[in-house]
């Protein structure tokens, strides 16, 4: 692996990282979000979504199992995208952050499919 490709696995990576453990420090916003959207076990399904972040987020940044690892992190954001973006639910100026969020979302996706590909 190139220094370039272990800087930019490590970087994609620390979004990951980063949120999931905000979402494990503070998981109120979260569990709301998904209750409100009919989640099954909403504190379950954010503890495992977030442990998942942090864990393959770690393994990916360090280069262990990066097909896994990125597999996993885009597993994370369907939910996460769907749940936590509905632009199509809002209007005005939420509905273009929220969109520009779920947008940022799907950019991530596909860096996560082209390094889960290398």
């Amino acid at each position: 692996m190139s220094v370039t490709g272990f800087i930019g696995r490590a970087l994609l990576a620390s979004v990951f990282i980063k949120n999931g453990l905000d979402h494990l420090q503070n998981p109120d916003p979260i569990v709301r979000a998904a209750h409100g959207a009919e989640v099954p076990e909403p504190e379950l399904a954010v503890k495992l979504g977030s442990a998942v972040m942090v864990g393959a987020g770690a393994l990916l940044a360090v280069g262990l199992a990066p097909r896994a690892a990125s597999t996993a992190l885009a597993a994370t954001l369907i939910p996460t995208t769907v749940i936590g973006h509905p632009f199509w639910d809002r209007q005005g100026r939420e509905r273009e952050q929220q969109r520009t969020q779920f947008m940022k979302n799907l950019a991530l996706f596909g860096a996560l499919l082209a390094v889960g590909l290398d």
